[in-house]
């Protein structure tokens, strides 16, 4: 396939806004969806023009389903049933220009209609890949790198909370201000390990797979090159900030509630909860070279990715 026009359907959020940036070194025409659709995060770039795109308002598909886009990167929206919606939207999509779907899932998800979560658009989407109707993939990374490192400069929050969904803005300035105010990582992992991943070695396996030639057709799990517990990640930011960090294990009720404290609703809480739990016992305890084989290089380290933005760990709350 000869990819015509990109489109990024959560584009300011932390895949989109990477994938972006590798779509801007090319000269392939992109769409970066935002709620507002003021602005591109790669202002310099002529080929990457904004669109406004809201999940919960309809009436903003038709700008992105008109846009004559080829590829479309897809991330749902924030809720437990997903795939309503997606599905609506790829339907329509599909009867356009778009042929080719590439989903931002997560490694707890595996394809299943009757399942939670990116599960249910996954198999949708494998299932109109089978009959011939669209080429797909779905990419499954585990967590993120910077799931703790990209919100602590409070000056990006600031700057973008207009685009952040609110449920990942609750769980990412939890996250933020336990370690900045208490120097507390809070979970309910135990001792589980995760082969944590940044979202720049995720978007650049995005890019590949939107553009290769050829129809992908698969799920790609993708995991960086260690496996790192909490314990592990707070060593590695006691090392980096000079200052005790502390990983706290929580109950995963105990996790819940603090998320919802937050401002989480309930049931989303709850499946953050589930989902540490699931670390607990050891779902993420794994690893591959799906990342190599993809890009063409290693994915980055923890470590170095906290080394270079150390100097957000010195943001303090007014």
């Amino acid at each position: 396939m000869s990819t015509n026009t990109v489109l990024i359907i959560g584009g300011t959020g932390k895949v989109g806004r990477q994938l972006t940036r590798h779509l801007a070194a090319t000269n392939i025409p992109t769409f970066q969806s935002s709620r507002s659709g003021a602005a591109t995060t790669e202002p310099n770039a002529a080929n990457v023009k904004p669109i406004a795109f809201d999940w919960n308002d309809e009436s903003t598909w038709e700008a992105a389903l008109s846009s004559g886009a080829t590829s479309i990167f897809l991330v749902g929206p924030p809720v437990l049933d997903m795939l309503p919606p997606v599905q609506s939207f790829v339907d329509r999509a599909r009867k356009g220009s778009a042929k080719r779907f590439i989903l931002l899932s997560g490694s707890p998800w595996a394809a299943d209609i009757n399942g939670p979560s990116t599960g249910r658009v996954h198999a949708y989407l494998k299932q109109l890949g089978d009959q011939g109707e669209i080429e797909w993939a779905a990419l499954r990374p585990t967590w993120f790198q910077r799931e703790y490192l990209w919100w602590l400069c409070r000056s990006s929050i600031e700057r973008r909370v207009a685009d952040v969904h609110p449920e990942n803005l609750f769980e990412y300035e939890n996250h933020r201000l336990s370690i900045v105010n208490e120097s507390t990582i809070y979970s309910a992992t135990g001792t589980g390990k995760i082969p944590w991943i940044t979202t720049e070695d995720v978007a650049a396996c995005a890019l590949q797979l939107l553009t290769q030639p050829d129809a992908p057709n698969d799920e790609y799990l993708l995991f960086g090159p260690e496996l790192l517990s909490y314990d592990d990640i707070a060593d590695i930011l006691t090392d980096v900030t000079g200052r005790k960090i502390v990983h706290k294990n929580l109950s995963a009720k105990e996790l819940a509630d603090r998320f919802e404290n937050a401002g989480m609703p309930r049931g989303y809480a709850e499946l953050m909860g589930a989902m540490d739990t699931d670390i607990k016992n050891g779902s993420e305890n794994r690893n591959n070279s799906v990342v190599l084989a993809l890009t063409g290089r290693q994915p980055r380290s923890f470590r170095d990715v906290a080394e270079e933005v150390k100097n957000a760990w010195a943001t303090t709350e007014a």
